[in-house]
């Protein structure tokens, strides 16, 4: 159950750690793509070279055409790429609006149950908000809050990034 809602600016450790996974994405996503140009283009070289040695079996067929495969698979990698750069884009775009405006929405929400994890040794609030069924606490707090108690939950504005709670 939500009760309030309001808007603060972020600390610059918040800022820091939006950078910084904008900075993990961007390294991952830049070795795929690198990965995706390898592969693509090597699936269209080997195509090509066994295209090229077909003959065709009767009049009808027409000869296979180097130029036309070579202009046709160069337009379909780059209609590839350039749809993986505009979802890049698209991804980042929201992170980068956290960094750009620095602002932080934190929401009063109640505890629906408290768990300990004996696996990990963690302690968690459940909570009832969308994206987050939980978060982890510390052990302080998970003795000093009890089920019904509000917790006030940081999220980035526009990246809905889970940035702590008090």
């Amino acid at each position: 159950m939500q009760q309030n809602v309001y808007e603060e600016e972020m600390t610059y450790k918040e800022k820091e750690f939006i950078a910084q996974l904008l900075e993990r994405d961007a390294i991952g996503y830049f070795r795929v793509l690198r990965m995706m140009f390898v592969v693509a283009l090597s699936i269209i070289v080997i195509i090509g070279l066994i295209a090229s040695f077909v003959k065709p079996e009767n009049k009808l067929e027409e000869q296979f055409s180097m130029s036309n495969y070579i202009i046709a698979s160069s337009l379909a990698l780059l209609l590839l790429l350039g749809i993986t750069i505009y979802g890049k884009k698209k991804f980042s775009g929201k992170y980068r609006a956290d960094l750009k405006y620095g602002i932080k929405r934190v929401i009063g929400l109640s505890i629906q149950q408290k768990q300990y994890v004996e696996l990990s040794q963690t302690f968690h609030f459940h909570i009832n908000y969308p994206g987050l069924n939980s978060i982890q606490v510390s052990v302080e707090d998970f003795k000093t809050f009890h089920v019904g108690d509000l917790i006030h939950v940081e999220f980035a504005k526009y990246s809905q990034t889970y940035l702590g709670y008090f």
